[in-house]
C-alpha cells in the first residue's frame, strides 16, 4: 500500500506551522490512533496533568522558552516570521550547553540543529496552561506578530521625532505610551538573572520549581496533578501505571476519585477494542496478544459495565464515536466477539477509507508487533517527569 499524502495551500508560514504541528501530534509516541478514541483519551489526559503532552521531556522548559522570549522582545524585530526564526536559532543553541551537563530529556539531543519540533512548540499549551504567559489563547506566532508591532510603532515614533532615540533615556508614561505598556508584561516569571544562560542546567533551581508549583496549583487546583504537587506526594512518582493509583485513591479529593475510576472504567472498556484490532491484524498467530485478550476477557462482563452517559459529554458531539462506543458495549455484554470484530473493522475503515484501513487489508500487512494505542495511562510517565523535576527542585525527593 502507498504512504497517504497531504498537501495544503501555502498562504502564509503561520498556516504552514500549523499543518506541521499537527502531523507532529500524529506521530507522538502511543498517538497512533487506529480507532479514533483520541478525543476521550486527551479529555482525561487534560482533567488529570493538564498542560503536559507525551512529547515533554524536562520542566525546565516552562523557563527556557519564556527566557528566550522575554530576551527577544528586546530586539529590533518588525517581522513575526524572523522572531520565530530567531527563536529556532536560539533554541537550536541552547542544545549543546544542556547536553554538557549529561542529563536525559534534552530535546535535540540526536537530531541537534536539525531539531524540526522546538520546545517552543512543544511547550506552548503548557506555558498558557500554566499562567507563565498571560496571552490568553494567543498563539505563539500571534504573539511574535504583536511584539514586531509593537517595535516597528516605537521605531516609527522615534524616526518622526516623537521620543528620544536612546532605549535607556525612554522613562514613564513616554515608554508605557509607545510600547502599549506591553512589553515584558506578558509574562510571569521569577526574577531572572541577566546572565541566565551561564551555567546552565535542565534542572530546576530552587527559585524555578517553588515558583512552578505555585502557578500549577494556582491555575489547575482541580486537577491531580496539582494535587500532588500541593500535598508533597512524592509516593506518587513509584506508581508504574495509572490503574495503580487506585492505591491512593482513598486519599483523593472526591471529585478526583470519581475522576479516576471514569478513567480507568473507560481505559479498561477501550482496551478490548485495541486488543481485538491486534488479534484481527495479527491474523490470530500473535501469542502474545492472544494471551493479553486472553487476559482481559476473563472481565468482558465487567468492563462493559461502564456508564458510557458519563462519558458523552467528552466526544464533542461525535456521534459516530458515540455509536462505535454504545455497539461495542452491546457486543462485550452479549459475549458477542464476531460482532465485537465487525464492528473495529468497520470503525477503522469509516476513518481511513478502504484503501487506507490496515484491516481491510490485513493480507498484504506484516505484523511485527503491537499497532496502534495500547492501555491508556493519560500522560502519567510525563507527569511524573514534570513532578520529579519539581520536587528535586525542591528538595523533596531524590528518586
Amino acid at each position: 500500500m502507498s504512504g497517504v499524502k497531504l498537501g495544503w495551500i501555502d498562504f502564509s508560514k503561520e498556516h504552514r506551522n500549523k499543518v506541521i504541528s499537527v502531523m507532529h501530534l500524529l506521530t507522538e509516541p502511543g498517538a497512533v490512533d487506529e480507532l479514533g478514541i483520541g478525543v476521550v483519551r486527551d479529555a482525561f489526559s487534560n482533567t488529570f496533568f493538564p498542560g503536559t503532552s507525551t512529547i515533554q521531556t524536562r520542566a525546565k522548559y516552562f523557563f527556557l522558552v519564556p527566557y528566550l522570549l522575554y530576551d527577544l522582545e528586546r530586539r529590533k524585530m518588525s517581522k513575526a516570521d524572523d522572531f520565530i526564526s530567531a527563536l529556532h536559532n536560539q533554541e537550536s543553541d541552547l542544545i549543546p550547553v544542556l547536553m554538557a551537563s549529561g542529563e536525559d530529556g534534552i530535546i535535540g539531543s540526536s537530531s541537534g540543529s536539525e531539531l524540526k519540533r522546538k520546545p517552543s512548540v512543544v511547550y506552548w499549551n503548557g506555558i498558557k496552561a500554566y499562567g507563565i504567559f498571560t496571552g490568553d489563547k494567543m498563539s505563539i506566532y500571534d504573539y511574535a506578530k504583536v511584539i514586531c508591532a509593537i517595535q516597528t510603532r516605537k521605531q516609527k515614533l522615534k524616526d518622526q521625532g516623537s521620543i528620544k532615540n536612546k532605549d535607556d533615556e525612554i522613562d514613564g508614561d513616554d515608554k508605557d505610551a509607545v510600547t502599549g505598556d506591553l512589553l515584558g508584561r506578558f509574562w510571569r516569571l521569577p526574577d531572572t538573572p541577566e546572565n541566565w544562560k551561564a551555567n546552565l542546567s535542565i534542572k530546576l533551581s530552587d527559585q524555578e520549581a517553588i515558583f512552578l508549583k505555585n502557578q500549577i496549583v494556582s491555575s489547575c487546583p482541580r486537577s491531580l496533578l496539582s494535587y500532588v504537587l500541593q500535598e508533597n506526594a512524592t509516593v506518587f512518582l513509584a506508581i508504574q501505571e495509572f490503574d495503580h493509583i487506585e492505591g491512593i485513591q482513598d486519599k483523593l479529593p472526591l471529585e478526583l476519585r470519581n475522576q479516576y475510576f471514569l478513567a480507568k472504567q473507560f481505559a479498561d472498556f477501550i482496551y478490548g477494542t485495541h486488543l481485538r484490532y491486534n488479534v484481527i491484524l495479527s491474523k490470530g498467530e500473535n501469542i502474545k496478544v492472544l494471551e493479553m485478550w486472553d487476559t482481559w476477557y476473563i472481565g468482558i462482563r465487567e468492563h462493559a459495565s461502564i456508564d458510557l452517559s458519563m462519558i458523552y459529554p467528552l466526544l464533542n458531539r461525535n456521534t459516530n464515536l458515540k455509536r462505535f462506543l454504545v455497539e461495542c458495549k452491546q457486543a462485550m455484554q452479549q459475549d458477542d466477539i464476531e460482532r465485537l470484530d465487525q464492528l473495529v473493522i468497520k470503525r477503522e475503515i469509516d476513518l481511513k477509507g478502504k484503501t487506507r484501513s490496515k484491516l481491510n487489508n490485513k493480507a498484504d500487512f506484516d505484523y511485527k508487533g503491537w499497532v496502534g494505542i495500547s492501555k491508556l495511562q493519560f500522560r502519567l510517565a510525563n507527569a511524573q517527569r514534570l513532578i520529579k523535576d519539581i520536587f528535586d527542585g525542591l528538595g523533596e525527593t531524590n528518586v
